[in-house]
């Protein structure tokens, strides 16, 4: 395996066992921090390539690094993913027929994403190791990152500081190298506390965390008229209350806060905050922010975007049968 094009013969040859690995994970769908096969399936895999793999980074149990070295030389990380989504099961056919009623599913193709950055990792160990190249490849078995930021909690536990260039790759549909960008984001959980009553014959009693609840959502709509472009604030109500005649004495909203600069994002979730504790004051209830992920903006590199785009050209486009 000399050339580029010896790498692309490779994958092509071995082919069959990537679709079988991407297939058994759809057919396996596990969401965030319970990955359990999938990440076992690949890490195994890696394993018998010759990497060696180290469970747990960021103190996830279903996150691994697979690594493979030959000495002194640039270091380059492939990220992979694995995790399905709720509600999304789903037959292999292009119409919407679940597998299972409200079943899990890959809705976002991690089944392809993890596997094909993990395909790349073996073919790059093995142009090293072909040409005498020094360097070192890593593989990360990256959870959660359907709303659970697992790459968060790896990069605060150092797993990408030493890299020189890293790789990822997301179904799409187009065939593209990116140089575009995600926007960051905050996720907050706003948990009032109010006193209960009985709707009916004492409310004046009672004081509604879901009045609280419903006044933020308010205030925030408001707000949107006086942010950036670029914001955007979406929410859920997760706890509304028990029955219309209780005055619910608990009710929660589920926030992402989004923004292209962590920056812009900051101060909007503060303001967003104040909101809150507003809402909380006007009902006479308390407020319990509670932070429950977060994510930056992503930053491409532009270098190895056209680099990589010179590859492609080179290599050509993908060949698709009648079928597909």
């Amino acid at each position: 395996m000399q050339t580029k094009q010896d790498v692309v013969n490779w994958l092509e040859q071995n082919k069959a066992q990537f679709i079988q690995m991407a297939d058994e994970i759809w057919a396996n769908p596990e969401v965030k921090w319970e990955e359990f096969k999938a990440s076992k399936l690949q890490a195994d895999y890696l394993e018998e390539a010759g990497f060696s793999v180290a469970w747990g980074s960021g103190g996830i149990s279903t996150a691994f690094i697979a690594e493979w070295s030959n000495g002194d030389g640039p270091i380059v990380g492939f990220a992979g993913e694995y995790d399905a989504l709720p509600g999304l099961s789903q037959k292999l056919e292009p119409t919407a027929v679940p597998v299972n009623e409200g079943g899990h599913g890959h809705g976002c193709g991690h089944n392809l994403l993890g596997t094909g950055c993990l395909a790349a990792a073996v073919a790059a160990k093995n142009w090293l190791q072909a040409t005498g190249t020094k360097g070192t490849i890593r593989y990360y078995g990256c959870p959660a990152e359907e709303g659970g930021s697992g790459k968060v909690f790896m990069a605060r536990d150092g797993a990408f500081d030493d890299l020189d260039a890293a790789f990822n790759f997301h179904p799409g549909y187009t065939n593209s190298a990116s140089k575009g960008s995600c926007v960051s984001v905050n996720k907050l959980r706003f948990r009032f506390h109010g006193r209960t009553a009985h709707a009916g014959v004492s409310p004046h009693m009672g004081r509604s965390a879901l009045d609280a609840v419903e006044l933020m959502n308010v205030g925030v709509n408001y707000l949107r008229e006086h942010v950036r472009d670029e914001v955007r604030l979406h929410y859920v109500i997760t706890d509304g209350g028990l029955a219309p005649n209780i005055v619910p004495d608990r009710a929660e909203v589920y926030y992402y806060i989004r923004a292209h600069k962590p920056k812009d994002v900051n101060e909007v979730t503060e303001r967003v905050k104040k909101v809150a504790h507003g809402a909380a004051m006007m009902t006479e209830t308390e407020v319990e922010i509670i932070f429950d992920a977060a994510s930056t903006c992503i930053l491409n590199n532009h270098t190895l975007a056209d680099l990589q785009y010179d590859v492609m050209q080179e290599i050509g486009p993908i060949e698709f049968t009648e079928e597909e």
